[in-house]
């Protein structure tokens, strides 16, 4: 990667190599630990790092001067104008302002693509995420996941991965015989006939105008059909229209997926025929007894005989059922199918998106896909913790079985697409989360959606009103009058701040933490309007000096590389960029 801190990184971990090799350092020296950070409108540097203190600690010889030579070492870099080595032990260092100046250009000459890379050597991922059950809307419990998927995605994408974002779609099993049922209820309600939706059925209203499209069609045709086959065509019916409602509703926030999986076509194919034949050939299947299940104080439980995956024998905490008494294959045995067929796809790595309530599912999920690909880091599980709505400063409690939740479509209408995907990504995914729908529309600094908008448009305004001035039309093109003796400390900040997203971005990436770019963008931000309002005050701040052409061309270049990286960042995790506010 071309940045300043993925080369000064590399060039520091050569050091450490050197120093292992020669028997100075301890081969096991922990080179993770090793941190560049900023230091923000110092006279002590521009970055700091532990590197001094982490080898200090791993020395082998005690007679060895490291101070002095790690000092000779750095100090060699051919882009490090000096280094200081504080007392406590960090190494604070001052690069020489040509190579940062370089950079700069490079940023501004790679508009469209500044930051991406290839670290990830095209490798074939699959994120699976929302997979909701097709049984009505979306609502907010399924917006993090969808929005985390999304942005991950396409941050993989930017760093390397071929990527496929893929639905799984759960069509079989006994919550789509009761959603068949709920919708032709609601059918023959239509037609006055006299009956009820159970509490153990669908009652929510969404379903009225899907069969309400059935008798437009049919008229009561289905009042006068057998069972077996109403039965089939309502609860594929009301699959079909459900799916095209969530279709929708997810590209009213712009995500769409590549490819949606069917779990009756999993079926279909006899593909857990192919995964039972592993296991039974692994001998990880048996017939045997589970004891009762922790938190079960029922007093009439009774062990069963069943069909158990040995998943005990990987990284869960007992094994699992793969087979009910009935001869059935279980819930989990469908879904291994399923991780199976990603599997056949040639898929170099999962990555599934849960809600908290499948954390006990992980393990024995991984236990499987451990199996059947002989890696037990082929699949990784993130867990979107519980989003909890407020409006007019109450929570709102919802329930999907009850009717009386808010779908992703009406959450969306109250506060645009931009607040709901920035402030869903804005916090680790396993925190849970409170979605206050008054706070979030707000306009003001408080806001950090709004806020770092705000600074774009900014930024923008100086770019366009620069454009009526013929001396400054092409200023893009005129690297060559860029003067950095004529910028304040605090823009030099900013600019090691925007050098600093190809190595933001492939840490993301490689930690797979979106959350890292909002707080990027809100530092970033932030340290853009202080210095606009510094200007207020101190006219040699301005970023528009029409006295002095060559201050003015050197302010609208890094400002120029503001918002191409600030763009970049949004287009990342799925928000506009809007040059008016």
């Amino acid at each position: 990667m071309n940045d300043y801190i993925s080369i000064l990184k590399k060039d520091l971990l050569d050091v450490i190599d050197n120093l292992i090799k020669n028997n100075i350092v301890n081969q096991d020296f922990k080179k993770d630990n090793l941190t560049i950070d900023y230091l923000s409108k110092s006279k002590q540097g521009e970055v700091s790092t532990n590197l001094f203190i982490l080898l200090n600690s791993q020395l082998n010889k005690n007679d060895y001067d490291l101070r002095k030579n790690i000092h000779k070492n750095i100090i060699n870099f051919e882009y490090v104008k000096k280094i200081e080595i504080t007392k406590v032990g960090f190494i604070n260092i001052f690069f020489e302002e040509d190579f940062i100046i370089k950079k700069l250009f490079f940023l501004l000459s790679h508009p469209n693509n500044y930051g991406n890379n290839v670290s990830g050597n095209n490798d074939k991922i699959n994120i699976e995420f929302v997979s909701a059950n097709p049984t009505g809307p979306l609502h907010i419990a399924h917006i993090r996941g969808a929005v985390l998927g999304d942005a991950l995605a396409s941050i993989l994408q930017a760093t390397g991965h071929k990527v496929t974002r893929e639905y799984y779609v759960n069509d079989a099993g006994s919550q789509i015989n009761i959603l068949g049922n709920s919708l032709y209820k609601r059918y023959q309600q239509i037609f006055g006939v006299k009956i009820e939706i159970s509490p153990e059925e669908y009652p929510g209203e969404y379903l009225i105008p899907i069969a309400k499209l059935i008798a437009d069609s049919d008229n009561d045709k289905w009042l006068k059909i057998k069972e077996v086959e109403r039965k089939k065509f309502f609860e594929g019916f009301a699959i079909k229209e459900l799916v095209k409602s969530i279709k929708l509703d997810l590209k009213s926030i712009n995500i769409s997926f590549d490819q949606f999986t069917y779990e009756s076509t999993i079926v279909e194919n006899k593909i857990i025929d192919k995964v039972f034949s592993i296991l039974k050939d692994k001998d990880l299947l048996y017939e045997g007894f589970l004891e009762k299940p922790k938190g079960d104080d029922s007093a009439d439980w009774e062990p069963r005989k069943q069909l158990l995956f040995r998943s005990s024998n990987f990284t869960d905490d007992r094994d699992r059922p793969f087979k009910k008494v009935g001869g059935e294959w279980t819930y989990f045995a469908n879904d291994a199918a399923y991780h199976y067929d990603k599997y056949l796809r040639n898929y170099t790595h999962l990555i599934n998106i849960w809600g908290a309530d499948h954390i006990g599912y992980i393990n024995r999920m991984k236990s499987l896909t451990e199996v059947i690909s002989d890696n037990p880091k082929y699949l990784e599980v993130y867990v979107c913790q519980i989003v909890r709505l407020i409006k007019d400063k109450n929570f709102l409690k919802m329930s999907k079985r009850e009717g009386n939740f808010i779908t992703l479509n009406e959450i969306v209408k109250k506060v645009g697409k931009d607040p709901l995907r920035y402030f869903m990504i804005s916090s680790k995914s396993e925190t849970p989360m409170d979605f206050d729908m008054d706070k979030v529309i707000e306009k003001n600094k408080d806001n950090p959606v709004f806020y770092c908008q705000y600074a774009y448009a900014r930024a923008s305004s100086v770019i366009n009103k620069s454009k009526t001035f013929k001396e400054f039309k092409n200023f893009k093109n005129k690297f060559n009058e860029f003067d950095y003796s004529l910028l304040s400390k605090y823009e030099w900040e900013i600019i090691l701040k925007l050098l600093s997203w190809p190595y933001l971005l492939n840490q993301t990436s490689l930690f797979k933490q979106p959350h890292r770019i909002t707080n990027y963008l809100e530092d970033l931000s932030s340290s853009f309007h202080s210095f606009w309002n510094m200007g207020k005050e101190d006219q040699s701040l301005r970023m528009l000096d029409l006295e002095n052409t060559k201050k003015t061309l050197t302010k609208l270049l890094w400002i120029e590389s503001f918002r191409i990286v600030v763009k970049r960042a949004f287009t990342i995790i799925g928000i506009e960029a809007y040059e008016n506010m």
